[in-house]
């Protein structure tokens, strides 16, 4: 069994889709990606055994002069990880990734596996993901919601808010509505162009979903297909249209289209249990999924670099909410690069 680098798309791509045809965030395209967006540099490590491929661990590489440097498969996303056919592929893959921490001088590697494996690495599960499972109709779909939930949404759909959907054109409302509610919340935004690339690299895989009040855009989402699967990584709203339902609508319309276009589940994106977020997600009546990350050396080493990390972040949030708009858009795609 040898570990190699990488070079091919094709014989890369052909084994996820062989192995693992639902895991959008294994394909080569995100290493396009993430290295043309944030300069980080990708190992795409590859489980070779008599010329074949066994399993793949893709891993970027990001230094940080805040948070030290780290091997993270895959940032920015809540997936990623090994793909083996075996534990004797998976353990090998493992073992490089270790000895190429070492090499890149990394104290931490994350694998955001998603899913539970048997793995020699220590693993947590802080983060949880929402999926919803799709009936075949929108009527079927609405008699699953609470009497609250559904009263809430009939009083939402008076207040006369539009949904539009858009492609690559549509970037710009949605990112500054991301921007402006990232900095309410005190947390770095992406840069533009990390949506930019989404777009052109993953082509009609990619939407942008709009919520209009009149001429003037209120909410919106980035929205991710594959196979099956809609997802919802990064969805936002203004403070001021969250009276008129404006996120609720935003969902509505998300899973509408998803059951109209035949998927099976909408995946609600990640959050962290009993925080607001989360208590806004499970009134979809969604299937809450535990995600699994596996982290070297151990957890406990993660966990004490994490708790030093979160008082770090803590700080920063709260100067960071008392920054003009026009500042921390400014400086949070600088930033955010190092935050995976």
């Amino acid at each position: 069994m040898n570990i190699e680098i990488a070079r091919l798309r094709d014989s890369w791509d052909a084994y996820v889709t062989a192995t693992a045809p639902d895991s959008l965030y294994h394909r080569w395209v995100w290493r396009d990606v993430i290295q043309e967006t944030f300069g980080h540099n990708p190992y795409y490590l590859t489980a070779v055994e008599n010329g074949t491929i066994r399993g793949i661990l893709p891993l970027f590489s990001i230094r940080s002069l805040l948070f030290g440097n780290s091997l993270i498969s895959v940032p920015f996303s809540s997936y990623g990880g090994v793909i083996a056919d075996n534990d004797r592929a998976s353990e090998a893959l493992l073992a490089k990734a270790v000895e190429l921490g070492r090499q890149l001088g990394a104290h931490h590697i994350e694998l955001r596996q998603g899913d539970s494996r048997s793995m020699s690495w220590p693993m947590s599960c802080s983060k949880v993901t929402m999926e919803v499972q799709l009936p075949g109709t929108i009527d079927d779909y609405c008699n699953q919601l609470s009497p609250s939930r559904r009263k809430k949404l009939r009083y939402g759909l008076k207040r006369g808010l539009r949904a539009e959907w858009g492609g690559s054109e549509a970037v710009s409302i949605f990112y500054k509505i991301f921007a402006t509610n990232m900095r309410n919340l005190g947390t770095p935004v992406y840069p533009k162009s990390f949506f930019d690339n989404q777009m052109r690299y993953l082509g009609e895989k990619t939407r942008i979903l709009s919520l209009w009040d009149g001429a003037t855009p209120v909410a919106a989402s980035f929205v991710t297909a594959h196979l099956g699967t809609l997802e919802l990584p990064w969805a936002a709203s203004l403070p001021e249209s969250r009276r008129k339902e404006a996120p609720m609508l935003m969902y509505w319309a998300l899973i509408q289209k998803a059951i109209e276009n035949g998927f099976r589940k909408v995946d609600l994106g990640r959050c962290s249990p009993g925080g607001g977020t989360y208590e806004f997600k499970r009134h979809w009546n969604p299937v809450e999924r535990p995600l699994h990350w596996y982290h070297w050396p151990t957890a406990e080493a993660a966990a004490t670099s994490s708790s030093s990390d979160s008082q770090k972040i803590r700080l920063a949030t709260t100067l960071w909410k008392r920054l003009p708009l026009i500042v921390a858009n400014s400086l949070g795609p600088r930033l955010v690069r190092s935050i995976p």
